[in-house]
């Protein structure tokens, strides 16, 4: 009797909607336990009763081979007095919510589905919403938690007699999985046309497949909103689709039929290859290996493209032998909102496709498709979404926080019970649209973890829409410099407690002295930091529209070095450059600004003539997919040794590259000369102030570091200087990482005593 044991276990972390259940079930009963099982709150309680060895068996179990999709994060063991079981069930869920858990992402479809809907004797063949415990919608369908189907949209459809049972089989791999479901019983599909009228008496399916390969432009409902498809091998359908969505130079993601086809287009190395084939099922930025084979508007200018495999049972089926590239981009007009509710994607829509895929399971959560890219066979996440969102990172603090983010590439983050939740981008909340969406998923993140935030970390700068919300909030705000985000960003997520050198290179971000940050260099904590470098200052005239027309800073940079602007921007009317130049030497809508992503504008404008833009950082991406990686030169550069900062001049690296231009010295040849200077000058900016504060270790931040030459030299030349060296990787090293990074932030104030809450940037810590 003395080996007859009992005991009370919590675990939490991505528990639901993994199977977690039925494998604590099936484990539990090859080991002869009695108990239960349960949902509860957000993570599972049990109780298991049997012989010592056995329950020492069963958590060893758990803990080293838990389902795929799960991730234990902490476990809770109690004993009770004995007491024994019959059996062991899984029972029905409980709402109380007294321990930790996780929200579960969507999962792409498993290998067992696939084969499936492929298989003609299968009551599941062709049918696409097949699913099971391992697979399928998961966040983007969730209402409320515990995880199950009465709190998801698959609440809807009743499970038929044969659905019912494999549910209720422990043997079956479907054993308790709430989005079972099949023809009889589960989501339907239906083609329409861009009026909204049925096309009915056919297979959509099929159908679609056809309109596709005839050149038709589709809106297809995904797992988190719908997708723009057409055929990526017709040139005229893609001109079509970009004019329609006023996206004429951006790159579009490709969804390849398999890692066959996307092989056949791109090289793809071991590491982008077990992403592209993981369940998150990202777009993976690949190196274009024969860009003849598919059309050149795809990724116009570009040595990459963003390709991902299909993640659906639905994207499975649409695929043929003579269809084996499609273009799947976001469901929106360039620069909104990804549309996701049937009512509103005729008016949004409408006039851009030709006919609707569309099906009636409900989409609660909208959430696009994760952007990675591999970067020394490691995976950089470039935009965290479907599969990777809501992401979860521990945090050392009891405190309840929530970060708001910058303004572009918004996400948000919350902390609760010793973990940062972060969810999913957002797009930029000068979108009316976006930041309505925005608002919807601060609303759902409070109501799934029960979050109630009594602080709310933002941004300095108040214009930010984001600021303004958290402004009118009534609780307590913690200001945070958006460089010194991006630098605790890194820190966090590398678990650096340390002193660091931070290195932050973006293009915009107010700073402490009022003007407009991008070049930094940093020394601090997680806490505090102090300014020790930077590029120097240029009066740049115009605002945001000289971020969109990246002219207006080339002439900026000229003016101040005196330097006449007209023959080397001919193709710019001289009577706006005129105005550009009055505007600075009047000093009318001028502002002061260290941002090196303002410097790449302007060398692109001077190399390869990017005039204006019309996506983000559009002028620095062409100049990097120029570089000639053969070359090792650099331009001279000098370094102003200040008693307190260090500062980057920038005017002999443009006068070098005037004088290359003269000589008429390859587009390939001076970008890559002009980004071994930018690597070459940072790190010896490094240097010297290692030299000054002893510090070792370095964090790089910002979305200029999204530059994989730049990110890949910086690095490598750091570390044969000794350093080391940490970047983002789990969460985006752009703004998207921001969220995060003020939540690091805030939590170490909190803990040290170091704030001053509802301050402005003159009460800022630094």
């Amino acid at each position: 009797m003395n080996d007859l044991k009992r005991y009370t276990v919590h675990i939490g972390g991505i528990v639901q909607g993994v199977g977690m259940r039925p494998h604590i079930y099936k484990t539990a009963r090859q080991l002869g336990l009695g108990g239960w099982v349960s949902n509860q709150g957000t993570s599972i309680i049990m109780e298991i009763a049997g012989s010592k060895k056995a329950i020492r068996e069963f958590i060893t179990a758990l803990l080293e081979n838990p389902p795929s999709s799960a991730k234990i994060s902490n476990i809770k063991i109690k004993s009770k007095h004995y007491k024994a079981y019959k059996s062991f069930s899984i029972i029905n869920s409980s709402i109380e919510n007294q321990f930790q858990g996780f929200i579960p992402p969507d999962t792409a479809i498993c290998d067992e589905c696939i084969k499936e809907i492929h298989d003609k004797m299968n009551r599941r063949y062709m049918y696409p919403f097949t699913n099971c415990i391992s697979c399928g919608p998961r966040y983007s369908i969730i209402r409320t938690l515990p995880y199950d189907r009465a709190n998801t949209s698959m609440s809807a459809f009743e499970m038929c007699p044969a659905c019912r049972s494999e549910y209720e089989n422990p043997d079956n791999r479907r054993f308790h999985a709430q989005t079972n479901c099949c023809f009889d019983c589960g989501p339907k599909l239906v083609l329409l046309d861009n009026k909204g009228r049925s096309i009915d008496g056919i297979d959509p399916v099929a159908t679609a497949r056809q309109l596709l390969r005839e050149g038709k432009l589709i809106g297809i409902k995904g797992i988190g909103g719908y997708h723009l498809a057409c055929n990526a091998c017709d040139e005229k359908v893609i001109d079509l689709l970009r004019k329609k969505k006023r996206r004429p130079d951006r790159p579009l993601a490709i969804m390849a039929a398999s890692l066959e086809a996307t092989k056949l287009i791109c090289r793809v190395t071991d590491k982008e290859e077990e992403i592209l084939m993981s369940r998150q099922r990202p777009i993976v930025l690949l190196e274009k290996r024969f860009p003849e084979l598919l059309p050149h508007n795809i990724a116009p200018g570009m040595n990459r493209m963003g390709v991902m495999l299909p993640y659906t049972p639905l994207h499975y089926l649409l695929f043929h032998e003579e269809l084996q590239y499609l273009i799947m981009t976001s469901g929106n007009i360039s620069g909104m909102p990804i549309c996701y509710k049937d009512r509103e994607v005729l008016e949004k829509l409408g006039n851009i496709v030709d006919f609707f895929l569309i099906h009636d399971r409900e989409i609660f959560t909208p959430i696009d498709d994760s952007v990675v890219r591999v970067i020394d066979e490691k995976e950089m996440v470039i935009r965290n979404a479907r599969g990777y969102s809501p992401a979860d990172l521990q945090i050392d603090s009891d405190s309840e926080i929530m970060a708001v983010s910058a303004e572009q590439k918004s996400s948000l983050c919350l902390v609760h019970k010793g973990y940062v939740h972060s969810a999913q981008y957002m797009g930029n909340l000068y979108e009316m649209n976006a930041y309505e969406e925005y608002l919807q998923v601060i609303k759902r993140m409070r109501v799934l973890l029960g979050a109630k935030s009594k602080i709310i970390a933002h941004d300095l700068h108040t214009g930010y829409h984001s600021t303004q919300w958290a402004i009118k909030q009534p609780v307590e705000r913690i200001p945070i410099q958006h460089h010194h985000a991006h630098m605790a960003a890194c820190m966090g997520e590398h678990n650096l407690k340390q002193d660091v050198i931070g290195i932050i290179y973006d293009g915009t971000g107010i700073g402490t002295d009022g003007a407009i940050w991008g070049g930094e260099f940093f020394i601090g904590s997680r806490g505090k930091f102090s300014r020790v470098g930077h590029w120097k200052y240029i009066t740049l005239q115009g605002g945001d529209s000289a971020i969109k027309e990246p002219w207006k800073s080339a002439v900026s940079y000229l003016y101040d070095m005196g330097i006449s602007s007209e023959e080397l921007l001919n193709s710019i009317n001289s009577l706006k450059v005129n105005v550009i130049q009055n505007a600075i030497k009047n000093n009318v809508n001028c502002f002061k600004s260290s941002s090196i992503g303002r410097l790449f504008d302007c060398v692109s404008v001077l190399v390869t003539k990017r005039m204006h833009i019309t996506y983000d950082a559009q002028a620095a991406i062409e100049l990097e997919s120029v570089i000639d990686p053969d070359v090792t030169d650099c331009y001279p550069y000098f370094i102003h040794e200040k008693k307190e900062k260090l500062v980057i001049g920038y005017e002999e690296i443009i006068l070098g590259i005037l004088q290359d231009m003269k000589k008429r010295k390859t587009d390939s040849y001076i970008s890559a000369k002009f980004h071994n200077t930018v690597c070459k000058a940072t790190i010896d900016c490094a240097c010297r102030i290692r030299n000054r504060c002893e510090i070792g270790d370095i964090v790089l931040g910002g979305g200029v570091f999204e530059n994989t030459y730049l990110l890949k030299n910086m690095k490598r030349g750091l570390e044969e200087c000794g350093f080391n060296t940490y970047y983002n990787m789990k969460l985006p090293i752009n703004d998207g990482g921001i969220s995060f990074g003020q939540v690091v932030v805030a939590a170490e104030m909190i803990k040290e005593g170091i704030y001053v809450p509802s301050g402005s940037s003159k009460d800022y810590n630094h």
